[in-house]
């Protein structure tokens, strides 16, 4: 196994993957990933449940989030690392976004029970306590043959402007961060080249994160060296921010997202795991 090879955003079937903390823990063993992030939506909760089974296998697991917030009308996703996840104000926020899921997911239901039937009744058996996302109903969709794919369900009928679009009032992109730093975590702003926004906006976006206390970015998500990979490294030099990584894996048949799958990180940023304050999460040597 490699001295060192980390992966700081992934799910599990606590919210929108398709394998449990276990199995994941299992398949981050065999791609021979040393230090893991489970990222689940909103919670916690799959890195609480993974942790014993990674002590027990000599995987080191850090805690994390992937927390849903809103900055000038759009949704934005932002990871959390190495938190106290014992922190109160940290656990009520994400018991707030959990509650916010749940009405969109009913709504999202009610509209699709009016075209084609509920969708919800055959989802909610396969959660089992987890968290519920539209992720979850894009793969009803597939399964009932209403649709091919799982982008084909969002263009079709999840994203906004189409039928069965839910509108969510997200807590704002500042909040979130301070629900993350006052758990003793770093705020990394997730995949931010999804957002399909202008160079400019993103650039705006970018520093009113760190301005809240945000101090990492998501630098590398893809296995090959890309421009939006240098773009991000770029940014994450001129704004100091730390440079992290991660694949949001979230299922096996997804064969273009491997767990751990991850180019290298771009000479002259400053990783993330430097500054992780636990010896155990950093490399034992630079690398």
């Amino acid at each position: 196994m490699p001295n060192f090879k980390a992966d700081y955003h992934c799910h599990t079937t606590i919210s929108d993957g398709s394998l449990t903390p276990e199995q994941l823990i299992d398949l981050a063993m065999e791609h021979d990933v040393t230090h893991l992030a489970i990222t689940d939506h909103d919670t916690t909760g799959g890195y609480e449940a993974g942790l014993p089974f990674a002590k027990a296998k000599g995987l080191q697991l850090i805690s994390g989030t992937e927390i849903s917030c809103q900055w000038q009308g759009h949704t934005i996703h932002i990871v959390g690392l190495e938190m106290d996840i014992t922190n109160d104000a940290l656990q009520a926020g994400l018991k707030w976004n959990r509650v916010l899921r749940w009405q969109r997911a009913f709504e999202i239901d009610a509209k699709a029970s009016k075209k084609f039937g509920s969708l919800l009744e055959n989802i909610l058996p396969t959660i089992k306590g987890g968290m519920i996302g539209r992720n979850h109903f894009a793969h009803e969709m597939i399964a009932r043959g209403l649709v091919k794919d799982q982008g084909k369900a969002f263009d079709k009928y999840l994203k906004q402007g189409r039928s069965l679009y839910a509108k969510v009032d997200w807590p704002e992109l500042s909040e979130i961060v301070q629900w993350i730093t006052g758990a003793g975590g770093i705020a990394v702003m997730a995949h931010p080249h999804v957002y399909k926004m202008s160079a400019h906006k993103l650039n705006t976006m970018l520093k009113e994160f760190k301005d809240a206390g945000g101090e990492g970015i998501e630098v590398v998500n893809q296995p090959r060296v890309c421009s939006e990979q240098l773009g991000m490294a770029d940014r994450a030099k001129r704004l100091g921010l730390y440079a992290s990584q991660g694949s949001d894996f979230h299922r096996p048949e997804h064969t273009w997202r491997g767990l751990g799958w991850l180019a290298p990180m771009p000479v002259g940023t400053d990783p993330i795991w430097n500054h992780f304050t636990k010896p155990e999460n950093r490399p034992t040597k630079s690398v």
